[in-house]
């Protein structure tokens, strides 16, 4: 596979006669265009015929057509000539093709092309570590292994970037202004997206200038493209996690924090880490094992040393309240009479090479043999054994190497459906089907507990199985920095749970790297401190004053996990985003083009931060969008939208700030306390210029999947403010899980507060503060 070459347009043969639902000719035979919409302006465009008699992919996408060219706000016109335009419901063109130039074929590969606008700017496009927005970009889609595909100077300091990365999504964003349209190719096969690249001939000599031309094509597979109208981001973005499936309600420990270590792998090494955690007063809910938990790195298994009595040894770390999560390799190894190489081979489970033979791959065990998760019967197999597991005492699981990794075999050779299918056919869904038999594994021992899973690649629908992590990086700035932009992109992409390994696996973090990156990253989805065999970085690994900041995020963390919870919660229903670039909840302006601010972000609709994502770097700048007020944490103080400010580093703070109006609802627990009832709740209420503001809380066991059969508790809360006096009323609306223990905190401003009628006593605050500031606590 090259992964910086593409098919070129001038190879492509250009269909001038497109019309829906009719067939067309070409050199290489007859085929049919079929259209089809939605109610949700979402368009679903097929070319099929010779080489494209199916769509292999297993995304699972939930598409119910409705009409053929025409939805709520928007339609998909096809001129006699070939040439679409899609249009909002006035009649503006948002999108148009090139004239006989929609759709194009080269053998197997296929082309669909747009004109590119000067106002156009992109994002999306899943996991890419080339920057926020992907103007003059030409990428592939092919999940790779990027340590042991790119050389050194790419993956650590991104000399060129790494491209492609180990997750493909081909999901392109075309923003114009404050409106958006998305584009979505339902292809496993190599993809290819084009957003105005110069061409060069070896980067040494230009040959074009930038195309005005946007391409999405593929290298081979069915010709599938969805075309979706927002018109806002926020509206554009829950339509695409609809048709791609929301991510299911995450256990609640699974959004607290992770600690993880290339090394850590016995039951001695876990107790360990819970009495060092508890010394230094700092929560934590995932201890993870990597490799060197299993005996000579084969797969399902426990070292006896390590573990010697297996199930004492794991219900002891889980009756302390922590969650043990193991790494899954998906490489079996070649051994005979080691069980789970045994029982896939009778389960006729395993890929194949062209001769018919398991194909054979190199990872940690040596000669491995690999599942062909594109079979039902293989994935069914697979789920055994991870139920088998399971039973000792395991409920989630870290999925790896998973892109697959085949150590410097040709992965060429590794063939699907018992090698009737090339490599390419579910090479990108590979991880995808780890993920859906791993799950259903889990599923199988306990039914009613929600697991969790982290892989490092995936494809289009993996959000509906597992939480993703941006894969192996370095500990310095430069990923640092740009896992911001990675993790905003994924989560417009459809991967709402994502985060980075914080201090960086690769090479030896230090101090002021550590402490940033616990402040740029405690209120991403996932949260995990994971290194390799490099200098520890384990909160209290070097000076008394990291230790001090890195805990008190942590603590933060939980103090605001609740909120968190109802990000995921209300995602389940709607498709909303978690964390969301500052233009998913405010406008562009020419005073301040939110579309290039790469270094802040949003977590859900009320907080705003900041960090200081660049080495020793003494102030930054600061964007307050909207026509809103924002209260700074750091110190305290309300500023006025619509302008930037400078704001200066120090040792303790980060720059992180409230939005006028929020209800946030925040943990009331110890501050180093990880176990949590959801029913105790402190509500912090924001109100400046804004004088009324309502929010709804939902609250269950946090665990188990009862919540979808009534157990959960729904309260609706209003909170107004006239001068120094608040009146707040709630109700209950459903009372599945019981009543609420609710505390409300107010800032210092406040002096009087009236909950249901009844005049509220101050009462003692439970839980870190927030922040640098005057409080009072009411029930």
């Amino acid at each position: 596979m090259h992964f910086h070459k593409y098919p070129y347009f001038s190879n492509f043969q250009f269909v001038e006669n497109l019309r829906p639902d009719k067939p067309f000719k070409t050199a290489l035979g007859n085929y049919r265009f079929n259209l089809a919409a939605n109610h949700e302006d979402v368009y679903f465009l097929q070319i099929t015929g010779k080489s494209w008699e199916q769509n292999d992919s297993q995304a699972g996408l939930h598409f119910s057509p409705t009409n053929k060219n025409k939805s709520a706000n928007s339609r998909l016109l096809i001129s006699g000539k070939g040439q679409l335009k899609l249009e909002d419901k006035n009649g503006k063109t948002l999108l148009q093709s090139p004239r006989a130039g929609f759709f194009g074929q080269c053998g197997e590969a296929s082309l669909f092309q747009f004109e590119r606008e000067d106002d156009f700017q992109y994002y999306g496009m899943g996991e890419k570590w080339f920057g926020f927005e992907h103007s003059g970009k030409t990428t592939k889609f092919w999940n790779t292994d990027v340590f042991a595909d790119f050389n050194p100077a790419s993956y650590i300091e991104g000399k060129p970037a790494s491209d492609p990365v180990y997750l493909s999504i081909p999901y392109l964003i075309i923003k114009r202004g404050n409106t958006y349209i998305g584009l979505l190719l339902d292809n496993p096969h190599a993809t290819f997206m084009a957003t105005g690249q110069a061409i060069s001939i070896a980067n040494q000599m230009e040959l074009k200038k930038k195309e005005q031309i946007v391409q999405l094509g593929a290298e081979s597979g069915q010709p599938n493209l969805y075309i979706i109208c927002g018109p806002s981001l926020r509206e554009l973005t829950q339509k695409v996690q609809r048709l791609m499936g929301t991510t299911p309600l995450p256990p609640l420990w699974s959004l607290g924090y992770h600690q993880c270590r290339w090394g850590y792998r016995s039951a001695a090494d876990l107790n360990e880490l819970d009495a060092k955690f508890r010394q230094h007063q700092t929560p934590v809910d995932g201890l993870w094992l990597d490799i060197d938990f299993m005996e000579r790195y084969k797969l399902f298994t426990l070292h006896k040393e390590h573990f010697p009595q297996p199930k004492k040894d794991l219900a002891k770390i889980a009756g302390a309240g922590r969650r043990v999560v193991p790494i899954f390799d998906p490489g079996v190894k070649v051994e005979a009479g080691y069980p789970v190489y045994e029982h896939g081979k009778k389960a006729d489970a395993f890929c194949r090479n062209p001769q018919g033979q398991h194909f054979v791959g190199l990872v940690w065990p040596g000669d491995c043999v690999f599942p062909d998760f594109s079979l039902k019967t293989a994935r069914d197999w697979w789920a055994d054994e991870v139920a088998a597991f399971a039973k000792q005492g395991i409920t989630s699981a870290w999925l790896d190497v998973n892109d697959p990794a085949v150590g410097p075999v040709n992965n060429s050779d590794m063939l699907f459906d018992h090698g009737r299918r090339p490599h390419d056919y579910y090479h990108n869904q590979y991880a995808l089907g780890m993920a859906m038999a791993t799950r259903q594994g889990f599923l199988a021992v306990s039914p009613n507990e929600r697991p969790f899973l982290l892989s490092r690649s995936g494809f289009t629908g993996s959000q509906k199985y597992t939480a993703i992590w941006s894969g192996d990086n370095y500990s310095n700035y430069y990923h640092l920095r740009n896992s911001l932009a990675t993790c905003m992109n994924l989560a417009l992409s459809g991967i709402p749970f994502n985060g980075c390994d914080i201090g960086g696996f690769a090479g030896d973090t230090y101090p002021e790297l550590l402490r940033d990156w616990y402040k740029a990253s405690f209120l991403l989805p996932f949260f995990r401190n994971h290194c390799a065999g490099t200098r520890p970085q384990e909160p209290w690994a070097f000076d008394s004053k990291t230790l001090t900041v890195v805990r008190h995020y942590i603590q933060l963390r939980y103090r605001l996990r609740p909120y968190l919870y109802q990000l995921f919660a209300e995602h389940e229903q709607s498709g909303e985003a978690v964390i969301r670039p500052l233009f998913y909840d405010f406008a562009d302006t020419k005073q301040q083009p939110l579309g290039l601010v790469a270094d802040q972000f949003m977590v859900g609709p009320h907080l705003m931060q900041a960090p200081f994502v660049d080495e020793a770097l003494a102030k930054r700048k600061v964007v307050l969008p909207g026509k809103v007020a924002w209260f700074s944490l750091a110190d305290g103080k309300w500023l006025s939208g619509g302008k930037d400010i400078s704001v200066s580093a120090n040792l303790n703070d980060t720059p992180w700030y409230v939005r006028d109006g929020a209800i946030l609802p925040a943990a009331r627990v110890a501050p180093h306390e990880n176990r949590h009832d959801l029913r105790s709740v402190d509500f912090h209420i924001f109100l400046h210029r804004v004088t009324q503001a309502e929010t709804s809380y939902v609250f269950d066991d946090g665990l188990t999947f009862d919540y979808q059969r009534g157990t959960r508790s729904k309260v609706k809360l209003t909170a107004s403010r006239s001068g120094s006096k608040l009146t707040i009323k709630y109700q209950v609306n459903s009372d599945g899980y019981g009543d609420g223990d609710i505390t409300f905190t107010t800032l210092g401003d406040i002096k009087s507060v009236t909950i249901n009628g009844h005049p509220a006593k101050p009462v003692p605050a439970q839980g870190v503060p927030l922040g640098n500031y005057q409080t009072f606590t009411w029930q």
